[in-house]
């Protein structure tokens, strides 16, 4: 919530532009709290949009819109004058979500133990107004340098940590001066939200970057390459375990040790399940805190997920597992659900809560697990992709692409339903030997989810070709009546190991 003082000290300084409003917001700031005051206070408004009021209007420290009678306003504005108001679009499509002080300090401090306690010049390449800045000095760091692409963070950086060197720059522009310790917050930007001539240019810096990738992981290596010491960041922890990360996450693992390791259920304000991670520059290949597995290990998976919920023990018990089994793949035919849209509009001109005639029962994940069905009008030419309706027609698994709270989902559907591609369909090939029932006990045995969750990380999604390699041992298929437990050939420890491994989030 923005002070009174603050936001009028903004309001009168408007006039000079926004660089000029935030350099007089921070000021007062920094009288009424010093820097954290600052970093808070004046980075909110260095992070909203302008807009002119076209009427008489209160602001509300959370700048809202209010009546200017409200108990609420903490300052007026007049129709015609400028005033910032919270801008949620422009931060998503920035991927500018500042980082809370508790966690800029728990960082700074994995930093320093990561490169043994002393540092004498700290960066952050991403420092918006300067929460890590401010930590950095906090800690004792001599040197403080921050580079911020927005140059009214910037601005605010600078009064926040008075003795800093903040410039603005992009920092995926060119090298980065090198420092003791880096840290940060690198900009979380989904390539939905990335133009084609800057996705060309980094893969042009980074020939290993592939797929999907967010802005955070070309950022993340360059952050990297600079620390002498120590680079401590928070992430999206889907970096941790997406394929287009894993190029990354092999060259730190054999160069670095990772010094630690948190995942967190989300970063305040975006809802993004983000991770903490600290390394030791050149101190690797080495074992991965807390869990103490050994980098060689992980090494030997493909996708080298990095995962906190690993422990001791777990590789090994998977490799024994897969080394015993099969794959589903071997005996399913496993395939997405139809995409219900296309060329012509959504959904909504194929899918009918209520059945018309030629309409076939359509379920999307929410539905089938529910107990609801829909009616869908079967027009290969107007969706967007479209499956061979004998996908559906016989008994077959339905099993939920999303992994929630409540872990994997999967069912039997007899009913020929139509299955949406928030669904991910399983039917049995001409001579499978499991029925739908013991095709959906593996599905859903949670000794072989930790399987799956030891090769993929901590995933969200379930794609085809992750079911597709589902491992079925193969004594229980020569022998169905045999237990699966006993089956995968585990010790009651590894077999529990894995299995509180699959329920993990």
């Amino acid at each position: 919530m923005i002070q009174a003082p603050v936001l009028r000290a903004w309001l009168d300084a408007a006039g000079g532009g926004r660089v000029a409003a935030c350099e007089a917001a921070a000021r007062v700031a920094s009288d009424l709290g010093g820097g954290w005051c600052v970093v808070e206070q004046a980075g909110a408004l260095a992070r909203a949009r302008l807009v002119l009021a076209t009427e008489r209007v209160g602001v509300s420290g959370a700048l809202r819109a209010v009546d200017p009678g409200s108990s609420r306003a903490v300052a007026v504005v007049e129709a015609g004058q400028a005033w910032p108001t919270w801008d949620r679009s422009g931060r998503r499509g920035a991927g500018a979500y500042d980082t809370p002080r508790e966690m800029a300090r728990a960082v700074v401090r994995a930093a320093l133990d990561a490169a043994g306690g002393e540092a004498t010049s700290g960066l952050d390449p991403a420092c918006g107004p300067g929460a890590f800045l401010v930590a950095l000095a906090e800690a004792g760091v001599p040197r403080v340098r921050g580079v911020e692409l927005e140059p009214a963070a910037a601005a605010v950086a600078r009064i926040a940590v008075p003795g800093a060197d903040v410039r603005v720059a992009d920092a995926l522009g060119s090298p980065l001066r090198r420092a003791d310790l880096v840290v940060g917050n690198p900009p979380f930007v989904p390539p939905e939200r990335q133009s084609r001539a800057l996705r060309d240019s980094l893969i042009e810096r980074y020939p290993w970057l592939s797929g999907r990738f967010d802005l955070a992981v070309p950022f993340a290596a360059a952050a990297v390459e600079a620390a002498d010491l120590a680079a401590a960041l928070v992430l999206p922890a889907a970096l941790l375990s997406q394929p287009y990360g894993a190029p990354l996450r092999r060259a730190w693992l054999g160069l670095h040790r990772v010094a630690s390791l948190e995942r967190r259920a989300k970063f305040p304000g975006a809802s993004v399940p983000v991770a903490l991670l600290s390394l030791s520059i050149g101190a690797g290949p080495g074992p991965v805190s807390p869990s103490g597995v050994p980098a060689a290990t992980l090494l030997r998976l493909r996708r080298t997920p990095l995962d906190p919920c690993l422990r001791m023990g777990d590789v090994e018990a998977a490799e024994a597992v897969r080394a015993a089994s099969a794959q589903l793949g071997d005996f399913c035919e496993v395939d997405t659900g139809v995409v219900a849209h296309g060329p012509l509009g959504g959904k909504g001109r194929l899918v009918r809560d209520e059945h018309e005639p030629g309409a076939r029962p359509y379920v999307d994940a929410r539905d089938f697990f529910s107990g609801r069905r829909r009616w869908i009008h079967y027009r290969p030419d107007e969706m967007h992709r479209p499956k061979r309706p004998a996908l559906f027609a016989d008994g077959k698994l339905l099993v939920q692409r999303l992994i929630g709270a409540g872990g994997m989902r999967a069912g039997v559907d007899r009913e020929g339903l139509i299955a949406g591609h928030t669904l991910t369909v399983v039917r049995p090939l001409p001579g499978c030997p499991l029925s739908l029932e013991q095709l959906l006990e593996a599905l859903m045995h949670p000794s072989l989810g930790g399987v799956i969750r030891v090769e993929q990380g901590a995933r969200l999604d379930l794609y085809p070709k992750d079911v597709r390699g589902w491992p079925l041992p193969r004594s229980w298929l020569e022998d169905t009546d045999s237990p699966l437990d006993a089956a995968m050939g585990l010790t009651t420890s590894q077999a529990a190991s894995l299995a509180a491994l699959s329920r993990a989030r």
